[in-house]
């Protein structure tokens, strides 16, 4: 069979007959609950140095790189207008800086399980004074020395009950805080 017989069916198909269909509302709701998870994603892991989110497509059995302002785009595209538009693949894109939207999901979502996003914020370590700016002020540990930050917030957290400086330091002793004598966490 030639090539010629195959040409007929392309004829009969035309760009501007295509209309696309704007989404649902559950649609529209689901792409929405994307837009906001891939904030929180850029959030938590831009700092980092990820460059963006990696999302398996079961259509062509690969990983698709999308940096965060792109995907961004895309998803308010496909809200307003029910299609995304077709972008080229990027030029040398480091895969290990694009985290797996699966992954980030879940490291996300065991953060908040966590109560990281309710954490008294902390400016400095009451150990070292390293300044604890950005999302450094919900961490676990001084990233300096090492020092966990937990009786710091509970010692802040037990004064803003009320409680006076020397009866927070016992409270956190007899809970099995070490805490020096002559130097609460501030």
């Amino acid at each position: 069979m030639a090539n010629d017989d195959f040409e007929d069916d392309f004829d009969d198909f035309e760009e501007d007959d295509y209309v696309a269909e704007p989404l649902d509302e559950r649609e529209a709701a689901m792409v929405a609950r994307d837009l906001a998870d891939l904030a929180e994603f850029e959030d938590t892991f831009a700092p980092e140095g990820y460059r963006g989110v990696a999302v398996f497509c079961h259509d062509c059995v690969e990983e698709h790189l999308y940096p965060w302002g792109m995907l961004q785009e895309n998803l308010t595209t496909l809200i307003e207008t029910g299609e995304t538009p077709v972008h080229e693949p990027a030029f040398a894109p480091e895969p290990d800086r694009y985290i797996p939207w699966d992954y980030a999901r879940g490291y996300v979502d065991a953060l908040r399980d966590a109560g990281a996003g309710q954490r008294l914020p902390l400016d400095a370590c009451g150990s070292c004074g390293f300044q604890l700016e950005g999302t450094m002020a919900a961490a676990n540990f001084c990233p300096r020395c090492g020092t966990p930050l937990s009786p710091q917030r509970l010692y802040a957290s037990l004064l803003e009950a009320g409680l006076s400086g020397e009866v927070a330091v016992r409270v956190l002793r007899a809970a099995g805080f070490a805490m020096r004598p002559t130097e609460p966490p501030e």
